[in-house]
């Protein structure tokens, strides 16, 4: 469908974005994504409807499912991306030669880190949010394999080798680590228990690896 001709399901054409047009499927998601991220710093996810990002972004409520079918879709989209650049962050972390737990603990530091001073990601997981848009991301198959590729597959290896534990599945051991971060995220650690680092240095080994 030509972006300057979009239409809703029963055919009737839905007002142009402008002057300003997207050049390409990937740039209209991005702009609606970035009104939906607006719209959730003044509103809040849970109170953000279609129609507050359709105005934002300048264009009528139907042109937005020709991206999203509803605002689930949207919010989990927002969610993957800012978490995407949490993920990516830590990336280094497992390059190292370091104990595999050394670079998991390296890895939350690092996360928390860059997801406190991301806007995008601290509106979605603001105390009074966090149980909507996690329950909306954790249905979402594209944030699971996101979270399977950036954590799951290193827990798993981890598992095979002996490193952690096995009694647990990794896909679940890397969705309790994410809880924890976000915990950490929203209420650092404190200094006289030495931070976040010293937080997870405590209670990370003896969660994760074999008793």
């Amino acid at each position: 469908m030509s972006l300057s001709a979009l239409s809703n399901a029963d055919g009737r054409r839905s007002p142009a974005w402008g002057a300003d047009l997207p050049v390409d499927e990937a740039d209209a998601r991005s702009r609606l994504l970035n009104a939906a991220e607006q719209c959730y710093a003044e509103l809040g996810p849970s109170r953000t409807k279609m129609a507050h990002i359709a105005t934002r972004a300048g264009i009528h409520r139907t042109t937005i499912y020709s991206y999203f079918r509803n605002r689930d879709e949207v919010l989990t989209a927002c969610y993957l991306r800012a978490a995407s650049i949490v993920l990516d962050a830590t990336e280094a972390c497992w390059t190292t030669d370091r104990p595999f737990i050394d670079q998991l603990v390296d890895a939350c530091v690092v996360g928390i880190s860059v997801a406190r001073e991301l806007p995008a990601l601290r509106v979605l997981i603001d105390r009074n949010e966090l149980p909507y848009a996690q329950t909306v991301a954790a249905a979402s198959e594209s944030w699971r394999n996101r979270l399977y590729e950036a954590f799951g597959r290193r827990l798993a290896a981890a598992s095979a080798a002996g490193l952690v534990r096995t009694d647990v599945s990794a896909e679940t051991q890397a969705q309790w680590v994410v809880r924890i971060c976000i915990s950490l995220t929203v209420e650092p650690g404190r200094p006289e228990d030495g931070g976040d680092r010293g937080l997870l240095q405590a209670f990370l080994p003896r969660c994760v690896m074999p008793s």
